[in-house]
């Protein structure tokens, strides 16, 4: 029997990893596109996913006309699907739709011809966004996906987006996507017993998801903000089931990147300037400051930093902005270069060690 097909979301740039985690959980690639992966089947949901959706119907992609969408929709979904209880209460529902390439109708017209439909078909109050209306919260979200091969309609079987964790209770200006950052975790190559540095903790994301992928590890997060290091604290107490581990007392070598020097314990927190870290580390993963809401002049000085507490054969991994990647030229050597899109910006992950000359 045939396992459903689930549509996986991804941040652009990223839908490659998205693909190997799937894999590597034992699932059928279908195919990858632009910001999507079909699968089938799908146990414990891909880290580096943006959002998942069970699929309930799919059609030739309709064209660039509007009538066109109606006989589309209709193919997709002749009959009442058969939706097992899908989150919200009420029968409230929203439609969000994806479009790929020139159309004579835009995302709304999308979603309001599928809103229409699956009203009509099995219950419920549609909310449109068309006129900028905000659906309510408790309510189940549908999908739609014309990526010029195929009409994709689809149901998310959870209540709340992929991307957002239950930990991030707080966040502070230039926080990391969630989803971005667990890639970074994995394109780390992170180890038990690792000493794993973020000089740019912010709210702590980065790290978490580290932790996540890698509980073995120690990290040391640091961050010359006290608000910042407050709310990674508050995020990864809420992560840990509110197990403390705060700078004080922090030991960087030999007992271990932990309070009292307990072994795998978690995540420590500081308030420090980066440019003046001490320590040494495997790995050193960050999101330092782009200079759009955060001012980056402690970056060049931080980064030749990097070089001193590195351990030899240790990696870095950061995500930059394009005009920031100098930071990581001479005395370093990039092993990978990722370009990504997240909220209409377009840094880039770089993967470096140390050079030799």
């Amino acid at each position: 029997m045939r396992s459903a097909l689930v549509l996986v979301r991804a941040v652009a740039g990223l839908e490659w990893m998205v693909a190997e985690e799937v894999t590597a959980a034992g699932h059928r690639v279908v195919e990858v596109s632009k910001r999507q992966v079909v699968a089938e089947g799908l146990g414990r949901p891909p880290r580096v996913a943006d959002d998942v959706f069970v699929v309930y119907g799919t059609a030739p992609d309709p064209g660039r006309s509007r009538a066109s969408v109606m006989a589309g929709v209709r193919a997709a979904l002749p009959s009442a699907p058969d939706v097992p209880c899908a989150p919200g209460s009420g029968g409230a529902f929203a439609v969000s739709a994806s479009v790929v390439g020139v159309r004579n109708f835009n995302r709304y017209d999308v979603e309001d011809v599928v809103g229409e439909r699956i009203a009509r078909l099995i219950g419920g109050t549609y909310h449109s966004r068309r006129h900028g209306v905000v659906p309510p919260e408790d309510r189940a979200e549908w999908r739609v996906v014309l990526d010029g091969k195929t009409l994709w309609i689809a149901l998310r079987p959870y209540a709340e987006p992929l991307h957002r964790r239950p930990y991030r209770q707080h966040t502070v200006p230039g926080s990391l996507h969630p989803p971005v950052a667990a890639a970074m975790a994995r394109l780390a190559d992170l180890a038990p017993n690792h000493h794993v540095l973020d000089p740019f903790c912010g709210a702590g994301t980065l790290l978490l998801e580290a932790h996540h992928l890698q509980p073995g590890a120690y990290y040391l997060g640091i961050d010359r903000d006290p608000a910042a290091t407050a709310a990674a604290h508050s995020n990864w107490t809420a992560a840990s089931g509110g197990v403390e581990r705060w700078a004080a007392g922090t030991q960087r070598r030999g007992g271990g990147v932990g309070a009292g020097g307990a072994r795998g314990a978690g995540v420590v927190w500081g308030t420090e300037d980066a440019r003046g870290v001490e320590g040494v580390f495997e790995r050193v993963v960050s999101n330092p400051p782009w200079g759009v809401r955060v001012g980056a002049g402690g970056v060049p000085s931080a980064v030749r930093r990097w070089r001193r507490v590195l351990q030899p054969g240790g990696l870095v991994v950061v995500i930059v902005m394009p005009e920031q990647v100098r930071l990581l030229g001479r005395g370093w050597r990039v092993l990978g270069r990722y370009g990504v899109a997240v909220r209409g910006r377009h840094p880039v992950i770089l993967v470096a060690e140390p050079s030799r000359s």
